[in-house]
């Protein structure tokens, strides 16, 4: 076998969707994984820029409809100017919505060492973090989901010896030998010369594997800063300024990751300035993303939805629940709730508060007024926030406030609010 083990080991238990191009990375993979007998559905993307993409297509059909593997097929419009990025996003969406349908979380890509040397590089190029600079990580949970990547440290040429052995049929992209891209003129031009330095890929698996230590030991401290917060809906702005520096930076890498905002090594240092000024009690950071902003407050600061409406008792919104955001349009404001089976029992209500409300967190429960005095809202206002409840009066959402995550995971839906006239 060519292959002398993986970079990490897979159960056999577990549904794998694997993203196969039909170029010689992904058919190995594919190959290679179909033949240790681990159970695959195979998803297939187009990106409509090339008059071949359809040959690709046949290709992996084919491998997929001798060996009865599940095949799936999707073609991509992408109109923005950073196409790479947004195929990227959307790759990962259709991945996600195939694992739903055979409700497993495992997303597997063909990256191998190569690829990692090139990532690398290109973050140095750029600018990145200690996590960036680590590069492509060969297994990570996001989302609710483990993206793997068997092969990364496994040398292209290992790939191709495999292809040549095994008689795996490929197909090549010619786009990849063009350099109008910067990832291209580092695959093409760069990477060749540094493999003419001795050692240069196990070196580079050297630095990853270092670069990820450090990494994992900052982010370790970033989950423990986060997880203690009693309260959710802020972040205590002097726990954070008694952290070291290096942590605080990989706070707010953490929450823009989060939120999928463009984070940059300046914007990242920007952010924590702005924090640590103490001539500067509030401030606000409008400029990160059209959903949201980041908001500085005396001791604390906390992420705030742009442009949302006060929900208030000038009307009484109705609420409407799908298991489709899209279904739930006409609504002003939106919440995916996470559930188990006997743990939510609709149809929900939408009220004010009452004497003797309760939150749950995953910590216990706490009064509602005691977490309304927390959040500092002001009294003349909690009379006028609307609450969402099950049949049960426990307490599910409270727009821009609170979450209920204690309902379990199994299941989710969304529910939404209506604005209704009086």
């Amino acid at each position: 076998m060519i292959f002398s083990s993986l970079c990490f080991k897979l159960d056999k238990q577990n549904i794998y969707i694997i993203s196969v191009s039909g170029g010689v990375d992904s058919m190995v993979l594919l190959d290679y994984l179909y033949h240790l007998q681990y159970n695959l559905v195979v998803v297939h993307f187009n990106h409509l820029k090339r008059k071949e993409s359809l040959e690709d297509k046949i290709l992996v059909e084919k491998y997929c409809f001798s060996n009865k593997i599940p095949f799936y097929y999707f073609e991509l419009q992408i109109v923005g100017k950073n196409f790479q990025n947004e195929a990227r996003i959307l790759r990962k969406e259709k991945l996600k919505q195939i694992a739903e349908k055979y409700k497993t979380f495992y997303l597997i890509t063909a990256h191998h060492l190569d690829d990692l040397a090139e990532n690398i590089l290109f973050k140095i190029s750029r600018g990145s973090s200690f996590l960036g600079y680590s590069g492509m990580q060969a297994s990570y949970f996001h989302d609710g989901f483990y993206f793997l990547k068997p092969f990364l440290y496994t040398p292209k040429k290992k790939i191709l010896d495999y292809a040549s052995d095994k008689k795996i049929s490929f197909l090549e992209d010619y786009t990849n030998s063009l350099n109008m891209y910067t990832r291209n003129k580092i695959r093409n031009q760069v990477i060749p010369f540094f493999k003419e330095i001795n050692n240069f890929l196990k070196n580079i698996q050297k630095f990853h594997f270092q670069m990820s230590e450090i990494n994992n030991l900052i982010r370790k401290q970033t989950y423990f800063f986060l997880d203690k917060r009693i309260d959710k809906t802020f972040f205590n702005l002097q726990s954070f300024l008694k952290l070291d520096i290096v942590i605080q930076k990989d706070v707010i890498l953490f929450l823009l990751e989060e939120k999928k905002i463009d984070k940059n090594f300046s914007l990242i240092n920007n952010i924590v300035k702005g924090l640590q000024n103490n001539n500067k009690p509030n401030m606000q950071w409008d400029f990160l993303s059209k959903e949201c902003i980041l908001v500085k407050q005396y001791y604390k600061f906390f992420w705030k939805q742009r442009n949302s409406e006060v929900i208030s008792k000038n009307f009484k919104p109705s609420i409407h629940y799908a298991s489709d955001k899209n279904f739930l349009s006409f609504c002003f404001a939106t919440q995916k709730i996470f559930y188990d089976q006997n743990c939510l029992q609709p149809p929900f209500l939408v009220r004010t508060k009452k004497i003797g409300d309760i939150l749950k967190f995953s910590f216990g429960t706490q009064k509602l007024k005691k977490f309304f005095i927390n959040s500092k809202i002001p009294l003349h206002e909690r009379k006028k926030i609307w609450l969402v409840t099950d049949q049960q009066n426990i307490i599910i959402w409270i727009p821009n406030l609170y979450l209920n995550s204690t309902l379990g995971r199994d299941k989710f839906l969304y529910l939404g609010l209506k604005k209704e006239n009086n």
